[in-house]
């Protein structure tokens, strides 16, 4: 069987056998006897499929090389392939036994000798074994072929014939060239069809399947030469050829010289196991008929014998054996065939026979002796001469070469002064021979009495080397051989038989949990690892792009440390989601006596660069049915399993589970496994989904999980601190108030700054500041901010970097009361002469409620003056008559409207009595001053493209004396101005007053004009400030807009809107 083609035919055969061939009707079909000419073995009567082209018994008849099941014998089918086409031989009408009436390149006589073939091949294993077809019951089909070897690329034969089995279909086919100058004819003699046919009893008997995942497996030699052997005796039954005229040539009939099995070696084939033509390798390439030689020369010498003496390659003498008959012989090699296993080499093989030969015919039976004789003879023996025995065994398998090669010599009884042991790598000894002598040996007790000795020498040989050795005496006593008893005497100074041995091939294994395939992480030092060699000194190992181990990727080495399992580092970048392919070898380093001494590579590991995963921790205990978790608005931590290797980790969180829109992505070191996120701007009650994807460079690992999470603006909220809920503020607090509050839940890594809203309650219209930074207060000093008398309400909220925002903090009230005048005379500095009369005066308050008044009280010490005890008035001075003070004391006066809230106290003023003190008012001072306007609309921002301009717009100005009289406003030029136009970022109008007395000012602003199209930008308000020398009366007072009622009367963002009076206190 040529194996090297069994592959390429598998999926024509198996088209073939279902092919539309099958599908022709047939009418009235039998078997019947047909004669026709074969093509090597002349006319010849065989049985053929005989049909009606219709149902009508009488109409035309075909006859086709074919048969249907009969007698036990199961179907045979028969078809020419070429082309692509499948043709069935047939003769129809106007019969001439000529089967060719379907065009077809093939001859009618080579389908008919393989037709006939077949039939008597089968018959003759029928009746010689009881096996009956391919199966042995006669029940499978049997398919044949006849193909062109043209349509094989991969030919090297012009003819040649090969057995087909896998676990659908099974079928055996011959090739031949139809090219004119290839004259070969098909090979479908009978011995080779009975050989084929062996092949297949073998793959029944022994239920081995195909043969290329078997290629280092001697079975397959062993196999051809069974099949040579059956093949040549069913032939010889076919011929009937009596034992004296039995034929031993093998294919007399096609080839130019006929392979005789009593000498193998002429024709190129093996006559001993591991001599002269013997090669076992493993490559599909390998050719394994020569080494069915040793099985044709055994199978020779059992049935007819030897006479004379012989010596085989190893050096093994031989004669005068004795033979049993090809019947006997043949017996022995069919009932050894069923133990037969991809692993029976041809020790085992004589193992099986010599079992079945005890069982036929018994324990040291002549048939037993002659077949243990035939295997000596063609090499498959000890080879120990009688007391002596070398190891390793003749034979053996797996010899350790490291550190070195080791052969040992055992005798006994006889001393020995010098042993010489060659050894090398060619049956010759022609080969790598390394000769050693020793000298030193060793004596131990034979456990059978007597004395024996050993000896040990060392070579030097690569792993998977067959070995050749074979030692003879050179030096012993004088009187050594004086007698022929001595059996030694056979190796003195001549070699013995040679043992052969095949070393371990060393080969290293991958250590994988999945055979065949590695999972590494390119990013964390991917390793590989494997089981270590014994007696190793380092490894090589290899990692490739493609299977066939050409595109190298990286080569490595590393030293061996005699663990279980050794490894090594792929120092080169791996490309994730990537199949690699990896090898690794043993070795051991070069010394003067050998080199390269490497093990076999390991078998091709499949390299898979793993995509690195982490998982989101939050996830790994939310199920699938299990609500998403609460998180806050801004932001939350993300917590995920670390990834070696990664050089950073990006969370991503998008608001869809396929992650199509992601709308915050964050990059963590590679060294964390938390983070904070900070999330943008989005609805209350979002739902998000987050994962974790680790990263080194521009590629990405994968998460294993996804996060569900949805917002909550209340998650994490700041609280107002100060001043306390409920407090008062003064009506017009010209001094302002400072508003604090607190993180209170927040997570201050989330926070960017605050904002502050400030709702007055009378319009329900909310000013919003924007605190910068994480400062956790605000001085509002905006007069119009304290003139609602339902009072005004504070929240704050949190904001994030990106704009997300938490909910506003519970609201802290504050009252808007009455504000508390303030003394005029006396003040602090002032000398009241008690003997004489005097008037308290005040400025009034800026709201008292209409049926308040004011209380005056005086205090001596702590107590009050009689008649000046909270005296009610709702003047604004009131008189001290004379003699009501006593002179040369401190009093504190305090005046107070009736309606102001506990906590806002009236200013007290502290005057001295003294006798000539002055009891009038001083002259009202007047200095220079600047009263400034400055306004703002903002412009656009050209780095954010939503942004737009706010309308300008025009404030109407006017001033008002201390005493309510309109003053005519000018300006640093002294050019009178009514008005200012906000056309810009920095609007500003300095109203310049020189020698003015001072006192409380009133400044009155309208919303003159908005320009049209009257647009607000909600992001950086319109506002004002009042400014008094450079200090600012009111601080950036923001213009509320009313959206939802724009015709509101608290709507400040309208034309006509007449803002609440400033007062300006001039000092």
């Amino acid at each position: 069987m040529k194996r090297s083609f069994l592959h390429l035919t598998a999926g024509l055969a198996c088209l073939l056998a279902s092919g539309v061939s099958f599908a022709q009707p047939f009418y009235n079909a039998k078997n019947v006897d047909r004669t026709a000419m074969s093509f090597f073995d002349g006319q010849q009567t065989f049985r053929a499929l005989e049909y009606t082209v219709n149902a009508d018994p009488q109409s035309e008849k075909v006859c086709r090389l074919q048969t249907l099941p009969e007698n036990g014998f199961p179907a045979i089918t028969l078809q020419g392939i070429s082309g692509g086409n499948s043709i069935y031989f047939e003769d129809k009408a106007q019969q001439d036994n000529q089967f060719t009436d379907n065009p077809t390149p093939y001859l009618s006589s080579e389908a008919v000798q393989t037709l006939y073939g077949f039939q008597k091949v089968m018959k003759e294993f029928d009746q010689r074994f009881g096996w009956k077809g391919f199966d042995g019951t006669g029940v499978a089909p049997i398919e044949i072929f006849l193909k062109s070897s043209d349509e094989d690329p991969s030919a090297s034969a012009a003819a040649y014939a090969i057995h087909y089995k896998d676990d659908l279909s099974e079928s055996i086919s011959f090739y031949r060239s139809l090219l004119p100058q290839n004259t070969k004819p098909f090979i479908n003699v009978l011995e080779v069809i009975a050989h084929e046919y062996a092949h297949a009893i073998f793959s029944n008997k022994t239920g081995i399947i195909g043969y290329d995942q078997y290629l280092c497996h001697e079975f397959r030699t062993l196999n051809e030469g069974i099949a040579d052997i059956l093949g040549l005796y069913v032939k010889n039954k076919i011929k009937q050829n009596s034992p004296q005229n039995y034929s031993w040539l093998f294919g007399e009939q096609y080839k130019v010289s006929a392979e005789n099995f009593s000498v193998p070696k002429v024709y190129g084939f093996a006559d001993t196991y591991n001599g002269e033509y013997y090669v076992n390798t493993c490559t599909e390439d390998y050719e394994p008929h020569p080494g069915s030689g040793v099985a044709r020369k055994w199978f020779y010498l059992l049935s007819v014998g030897f006479q004379g003496t012989a010596y085989n390659d190893l050096g093994y003498g031989y004669g005068n054996l004795t033979g049993i008959g090809v019947e006997n012989a043949i017996q022995i090699v069919w009932d050894a065939m069923p133990a037969i296993t991809v692993d029976t080499d041809y020790p085992a093989f004589r193992t099986l026979t010599l079992q079945a030969a005890e069982k036929l015919y018994g324990l040291n039976s002549a048939e037993h002796l002659a077949t243990q004789n035939a295997w000596c003879a063609v090499g498959v023996c000890d080879n120990n001469p009688k007391g002596f025995m070398m190891s390793p065994v003749n034979g053996a398998k797996g010899v350790n070469p490291w550190p070195q090669t080791q052969v040992s010599l055992t005798w006994e009884n006889e001393p020995v002064l010098e042993w010489e042991v060659q050894m090398s790598t060619k049956y010759d000894f022609s080969a790598n021979l390394q000769t050693y002598k020793v000298s030193n040996f060793t004596t131990v007790v034979n456990p059978k009495g007597g004395i024996a000795y050993t000896a040990t020498v060392k070579g030097y040989y690569h792993p998977s080397e067959k070995v050749y050795t074979r030692a003879r005496i050179t030096q012993a006593d004088p009187n050594f051989c004086r007698t022929a008893q001595n059996p030694l005497c056979a190796l003195h100074q001549q070699f013995g038989p040679a043992h052969v041995f095949t070393l371990d091939n060393k080969q290293a294994t991958f250590f994988s949990w999945v055979q065949g395939a590695s999972g590494v992480n390119p990013w964390n030092n991917p390793t590989l690892t494997w089981k270590s060699v014994g007696d190793a000194q380092k490894y090589t190992f290899q990692v490739f792009n493609d299977k066939a181990l050409t595109d190298l990727v990286y080569t490595g080495t590393t030293n061996h440390t005699g663990n279980f399992t050794e490894s090594g580092v792929i120092n080169a970048s791996l490309d994730i989601g990537k199949n690699y392919y990896a090898r690794v070898r043993a070795e051991r380093t070069n010394i003067a006596q050998i080199t390269d001494n490497f093990g076999a590579w390991s078998k091709t590991e499949m390299i898979v660069t793993v995509v690195p995963l982490t998982a989101v921790t939050q996830a790994k205990n939310q199920g699938a049915g299990d609500p998403a978790h609460l998180v806050s608005s801004m932001g939350f931590w993300v917590g995920w399993d670390p990834v070696p290797g990664a050089a950073s980790f990006v969370v991503q969180i998008a608001t869809d589970n396929a992650f199509a829109n992601i709308i915050r992505t964050q990059t963590a070191a590679g060294n964390l496994t938390t983070d904070l996120v900070s999330l943008p701007l989005l609805p209350n009650q979002t739902d998000l989904f987050v994962r974790v994807l680790p990263l080194k460079g521009t590629t990405s690992g994968g998460c294993v999980n996804v996060w569900r999470v949805e917002t909550d603006e209340n998650a994490i909220l700041p609280a107002m601190k100060a001043p306390a809920d409920g407090s008062p503020i003064a009506y017009k607090n010209y001094l302002g108030a400072t508003f604090q509050w607190k993180a209170n839940t927040l997570n201050m890594g989330l926070v960017d700054h605050f904002e502050l809203h400030l709702t007055e309650k009378t319009s329900n219209l909310t000013t919003v500041y924007s605190v910068p930074g994480k400062i956790f207060e605000l001085y509002v000093n905006d007069q119009l901010m304290f003139d609602d008398k339902q009072g005004i309400q504070l929240r704050v909220q949190a904001v994030g970097p990106l704009g997300a925002k938490s909910a506003l903090s519970q609201p802290f009230n504050y009252s808007i009361c009455p504000d508390q005048p303030f003394p005029k005379f006396p003040s602090d500095i002032d000398k009241i002469d008690p003997a004489k009369a005097f008037t308290i005066s005040w400025h009034p308050s800026l709201w008292l409620k209409p049926g308040d008044s004011y209380l005056v009280t005086i205090l001596d010490g702590a107590n009050p003056v009689p008649g000046f005890n909270n005296t009610p008035t709702t003047a604004t001075s009131m008189a001290v008559p004379a003699g009501k003070l006593t002179g040369s004391k401190t009093y504190a006066l305090t005046i107070k409207n009736q309606g102001a809230c506990p906590g806002i106290d009236p200013p007290t003023v502290l005057f001295k009595t003294t006798a000539g003190g002055s009891n009038n008012p001083p002259a009202t001072p007047t200095k220079n001053f600047i009263i400034g306007l400055h306004a703002f609309r903002n412009d656009v921002d050209p780095s954010d493209p939503f942004s737009f301009e706010t309308s300008d717009y025009v404030l109407a100005v006017e001033l008002f004396d201390p005493n309510g009289v309109k003053l005519p406003v000018a300006d640093g030029n002294g050019n009178p101005v009514t008005q200012l136009l906000v056309d810009s970022e920095n609007a500003i109008l300095d109203m310049v007053l020189t020698m003015k007395p001072i006192g409380k000012y009133t400044l009155r602003l309208k919303m003159l004009n908005i320009f049209n199209p009257a647009l607000y930008y909600p992001f950086d308000q319109p506002r004002f400030s009042v400014l008094l020398d450079g200090q600012a009366v009111v601080g950036n007072h923001i213009i509320t807009a009313d959206f939802i009622n724009p015709g509101s009367p608290f709507n400040e963002w309208q034309s006509g809107f007449q803002f609440a009076d400033i007062v300006v206190d001039v000092k």
